[in-house]
Formats: structure tokens, sequence, C-alpha cells
């Protein structure tokens, strides 16, 4: 119920029972000048009958036609001032019950968003746990390749490195043999055609040469066995190379052994 509601029934009940009080005064007013009226003929009527006077009929209060119909009408705004009354109380009655269903309904939003701020919460917290979960995933997952890559490297450069005396003993065939005679020459063409193709089977794993003579010195890929005094070109170029040295991708499987240049 709102306000104006309340406000008006008030107002209705207050005018019904003041109108009511006023009539309530009038009539009483005039009911006191009747029974004077009425205690006036009574006394001159015993007066008369003292005076051995006979009255044929006996004395009566007049009542006015007016006060019957005041009697009425006060009755009905007492029956009208109850029934506003009990729809006063009605009203207030159910303004408290609206109140007290407004308060509830606070109460149930109220719980309502704190369940929605706890839901959020939860929500924030399995979002952060995911991309946790993501990232250490991902970081096992490079580590993981990482690592296989590095065990490839390992077992390559293993099955590499065991493969270079090979290597070396048909660089030093090839140094030896001078191929002066035709048996020579034939011998000389199948070590370098078996030369050819192992380094080709290496070169398919990622074997690389390191530079060799004419590049300057590296002491990450060269070891410097000898220096030798050289004006014809820069200090600390190789100028000789005893031993090839190899690496696969940036990994240096074996060093070369070089002599390298020095000024005079």
């Amino acid at each position: 119920m709102s306000a104006f509601t309340i406000s008006r029934a008030a107002s209705n009940a207050v005018a019904t029972v003041g109108g009511a009080a006023r009539r309530r005064s009038s009539a009483a007013t005039r009911r006191g000048g009747s029974k004077s009226h009425a205690r006036v003929t009574m006394t001159v009527a015993r007066a008369s009958e003292e005076e051995g006077e006979t009255a044929e009929e006996a004395p009566e209060v007049e009542i006015v036609e007016d006060e019957v119909e005041e009697v009425v009408a006060e009755e009905a705004e007492e029956g009208a001032l109850a029934a506003l009354l009990s729809e006063l109380a009605l009203v207030i009655g159910d303004n408290a019950e609206a109140a007290e269903l407004l308060t509830t309904l606070k109460t149930e939003v109220g719980n309502a968003d704190a369940k929605v701020v706890g839901m959020e919460d939860q929500v924030g917290a399995m979002k952060d746990q995911y991309l946790r979960l993501n990232a250490d995933f991902d970081n096992f997952r490079k580590r993981t390749l990482k690592e296989k890559e590095t065990l490839a490297s390992s077992v390559k450069g293993k099955f590499v490195e065991a493969m270079l005396p090979v290597l070396d003993n048909f660089d030093l065939a090839e140094k030896n043999i001078k191929g002066e005679t035709d048996g020579e020459k034939k011998i000389l063409t199948g070590y370098q055609n078996m030369h050819k193709q192992l380094v080709e089977i290496l070169s398919s794993q990622g074997l690389k040469v390191v530079a060799g003579v004419g590049s300057p010195f590296d002491p990450n890929e060269h070891e410097a066995i000898m220096r030798e005094e050289d004006d014809s070109v820069e200090e600390d170029t190789i100028i000789e190379e005893f031993r090839k040295g190899y690496k696969i991708g940036d990994q240096l499987v074996r060093a070369s052994m070089v002599k390298v240049a020095a000024k005079p």
C-alpha cells in the first residue's frame, strides 16, 4: 500500500470523527432543551391536579422529529467510523506486510549478490589455475623438446665422434697414396669414392667441417699446437691443418689441430 492511500484513509477517519462529535454535541444541547420543556409540562400538570383540575390525558414528553433523525445519523456515522477505522487498520497492516516483504526481498537480493561475488571469485581462481597449468604444460613441452633435441644431438655427436677416426684414416690414405701407377690410381679412386659417401652420410646427420687453412683462428673451434712467423698473412691466421675439426649444428664435436701465423 502507498503512503497516499494511508494518508487518505486517516484523513477520512479524522473528518468522520470530527463530524460525529459536532453532531453529538448539537443533539445533546437540543435534548437538554426538550427535557426541560417536558419537566415544565409535567410540573404544570401536577399543579393543576393539586388544584383539583381534571386532566383528561396524562402529560407526555414531546420528542421532536429532528431528534430521531439525529439519532439515526449518529448511528450511521458510528458505523461509517468503524468501517474507516477497520480500513485504516487493514491499510496499515498491509503496509507492514509490504515493508516486511520488501525487507525479505532486499535480504534475498543481498544474498544473491554475495553468491554472485563468490562465484566470480571462484571463476577467477579457476581461470588463474588454468593459466598456471597451461604455462606449466607449455614449459614442460618446451623443456621436453629441448631435452629431446639435446639427446638427439648427443646421440648424433657420439655416433659422428666414433666415425671420425675412419674419416681421419681416409684422409691419411689419400695423402699417402701417390697414384702414380694404374693400380695405385684405382685404389685411390676407390678410397675417394668411399670417403665421399661417408662424408655425405655424416653430413645428412648435420655434420659440418670446421673452417681450416686461411680462416682466422678461433679458440672455440681450433686448437693451436704450433705458431710460425709468416708475414704473408695476417697474424693469427691458420696456415696449416694437422687434423680436421667437426661440429653438428652449433655444437662442437672435435676441435681442429692447426698451425697459426705470427708476426715476424
